[in-house]
């Protein structure tokens, strides 16, 4: 751990190997190796045990160790500047697996998108907040911003789960997602809705060129290859129209990518 210098103001160490992306496990090795690196530090370098912790913020140095093999891999160190400047690419979870538990009372899995979204890129829903949901049965979308206190205007062809219909906090139109517009301004706009890249990057065009949203949170679906001249003009656009904006595929997208922004 010499590879700290000076002790930093708090600092978390995540051992990880390969196959973790893809389960968000650490294995018996890793733990081994990090149990013998703290007790390391308990005998030689208490000031740095100290400072160890859990907490994910970017005021955080970020130590992460890939392991390749029982005795060899790689190490990064990224102190809180380095964090600021990478943004979500570098996701403060071990080997980047958001791991989103299991619940039964949203009425689909695809909660689990908007949940890891909210906190990789610690959107920020308040009570009170008009958001659309294009494309939003049975409602998984809906019902996670609706714990968070938000009014939703859901936009699909068929209903809702029975028990979000009758939320005070939500209004069901029945519509086209891909071409349905608000009357005037809204909070955010959130869509998950399946249909080809092309087409979510023309609702996208349209809904922030007219400037009908503060914010939105949208996934991108793909059919085998991601198709990069979408993206491309994808990333033209929020460009063009963001204040700021990011994007990544998650822990929870499949053949997919979600793009999050703040619209001028």
């Amino acid at each position: 751990m010499e590879a700290l210098g000076d002790t930093p103001s708090k600092w978390s160490l995540h051992i990880f190997e390969p196959r973790s992306t893809e389960t968000g496990e650490q294995y018996a090795r890793q733990r081994l190796v990090m149990q013998e690196i703290f007790s390391h530090l308990k005998q030689k370098r208490r000031s740095l045990l100290r400072a160890s912790t859990e907490d994910r913020d970017r005021e955080t140095t970020l130590v992460q160790i890939l392991m390749t093999s029982a005795d060899a891999g790689f190490i990064s160190i990224a102190p809180p500047k380095d964090r600021h400047a990478l943004g979500s690419t570098l996701v403060p979870f071990a080997a980047g697996y958001i791991d989103i538990p299991d619940d039964p009372a949203p009425p689909s899995r695809a909660f689990k998108k908007l949940m890891e979204a909210h906190t990789l890129f610690t959107l920020n829903f308040r009570r009170g907040d008009h958001c659309v949901d294009l494309g939003a049965a049975p409602g998984g979308w809906t019902h996670f911003l609706i714990k968070h206190g938000c009014v939703v205007t859901a936009v699909d062809r068929s209903p809702l789960d029975p028990r979000l219909m009758r939320s005070k906090q939500l209004s069901f139109t029945r519509g086209n997602a891909l071409t349905w517009l608000p009357e005037k301004r809204v909070d955010w706009l959130v869509c998950d809705v399946i249909t080809s890249p092309d087409r979510t990057a023309a609702l996208l065009s349209n809904w922030l060129s007219r400037s009908l949203c503060h914010n939105f949170c949208v996934t991108i679906k793909f059919k085998g290859d991601p198709d990069l001249t979408t993206l491309a003009s994808i990333r033209e656009l929020l460009g063009r129209y963001c204040v700021r904006w990011d994007g990544k595929q998650l822990t929870h997208n499949k053949n997919e990518v979600t793009v999050v922004g703040e619209v001028r």
